[in-house]
């Protein structure tokens, strides 16, 4: 366990999930360890402010090799060390803090000697795995939500103390309730922050569902085949889109299985039953046909156990085997692919709005974020407080984690 008087570093992001580290700093000797080791790229301004950005040089030795970081002063007094991910340059950073009298712990140790709401964010961030999701946990840890709760406070405490009328307070917890409210909406994407948005992929079968995933991916995961029923199980396969990790899933074709054998219909109908399972879960769905299915679209739309909270995306694919006659029903779909052919600018468009759709499923940047459910629990406990000292008493327990 370490105590307040001792100087500590960690590594604040995941091993091996990014290109950037960032290394963690803080105590009595931090500031010194930086003047020893972080040589500026500009030395126009030697002071260190709380949010800055310098970019420049850390070394252990004056005459030394050394690795290029950006360093960012904490308002707390600490400061983040942005550095390349790979573990060489992590331990080199490390063991020149180490040579200094820094304690090097574990994230864990970290945490427990941070304020809650830090060492909540602190953990989230361990477990984003792109720069999108990594700077929204980095606000937090920054303090955007502990400096939220302490202004509410103060103003709750400044009301207290004076001699304000009861309109006026009912005003100001008004005023709190509002702001309570928006964050708590930002919250509910909040703490999804370092989960995989779930894209489903249904249609019936041989559409070609498996060969857009493909393209979407980049590299052959689903098994393709010309006849009808190759994917008898929900495939899964995980990529980033627009910074946002997606896992995908790859599902069976939803069909009538009175023609088949009684053997045949159990494996299809357990394929289906996965298939509507995923289905019902997808935060983003692709409904995929082709053309020789393009009339029963909206039938097929409609039979699917669709949530409310679930974006669909109409999908033609196969678009080459379209004929005269299916054309003009074509027209009003937007998304028209060929995923047989390499760069086909269909699936590229296609692409452009599943990043639309998938980049606003992260939480603001620069703003108070609940992320994760103790957090949003208590914003939302905010969101009906009756007086302001129940209003208090919730902040502060936010702030705390602790009842009073």
């Amino acid at each position: 366990m370490t105590s307040i008087d001792e100087t500590t570093a960690t590594r604040l992001t995941g091993v091996g999930l990014s290109a950037v580290a960032v290394i963690g700093l803080r105590g009595p000797l931090a500031i010194q360890c930086v003047r020893d080791c972080f040589v500026p790229a500009s030395k126009s301004n030697l002071n260190f402010s709380a949010g800055q950005v310098r970019y420049g040089t850390w070394k252990s030795l004056p005459d030394g090799p050394g690795e290029s970081i950006v360093l960012t002063p904490m308002a707390d007094g600490s400061f983040e060390i942005h550095g390349h991910g790979g573990e060489a340059a992590v331990n080199a950073i490390l063991a020149s803090l180490t040579d200094r009298g820094v304690q090097s712990v574990e994230s864990s140790t970290w945490q427990r000697s941070a304020s809650i709401l830090l060492s909540e964010a602190e953990y989230v961030l361990q477990r984003c795995v792109t720069s999108q999701q990594a700077a929204v946990a980095l606000d937090q840890t920054r303090g955007q939500l502990v400096q939220w709760c302490e202004r509410w406070l103060q103003r709750i405490d400044a009301a207290s103390s004076s001699d304000e009328l009861p309109e006026e307070n009912e005003s100001l917890l008004d005023d709190l309730c509002n702001a309570a409210r928006t964050i708590a909406a930002n919250g509910e994407r909040g703490v999804r922050l370092s989960e995989p948005r779930r894209l489903v992929l249904a249609g019936p079968p041989n559409v070609g569902k498996s060969s857009l995933m493909n393209q979407i991916v980049g590299f052959r995961r689903s098994i393709t085949h010309d006849s009808a029923g190759t994917t008898r199980d929900v495939l899964q396969c995980d990529t980033v889109i627009a910074g946002v990790p997606v896992r995908m899933s790859d599902t069976a074709g939803i069909r009538e299985t009175s023609h088949l054998t009684e053997s045949g219909a159990a494996i299809e109908r357990e394929g289906i039953r996965r298939a509507s399972v995923a289905v019902e879960s997808a935060d983003l769905l692709l409904v995929v046909c082709q053309p020789s299915t393009l009339m029963d679209l909206q039938d097929f739309r409609r039979s699917l156990p669709v949530s409310k909270s679930t974006n669909v995306v109409e999908v033609l694919n196969k678009a080459d085997l379209l004929s005269d006659d299916t054309k003009s029903i074509a027209d009003k779909i937007e998304h028209q692919t060929i995923s047989s052919v390499d760069d086909d600018p269909g699936v590229g468009k296609l692409m452009q709005t599943l990043a639309a759709h998938l980049t606003v499923t992260l939480p603001p940047r620069h703003s108070p974020i609940p992320i994760c459910q103790r957090q949003l629990d208590l914003t939302n406990q905010l969101c009906r407080a009756v007086s302001l000292d129940d209003a208090a008493t919730t902040l502060r327990q936010l702030l705390t984690g602790v009842a009073s």
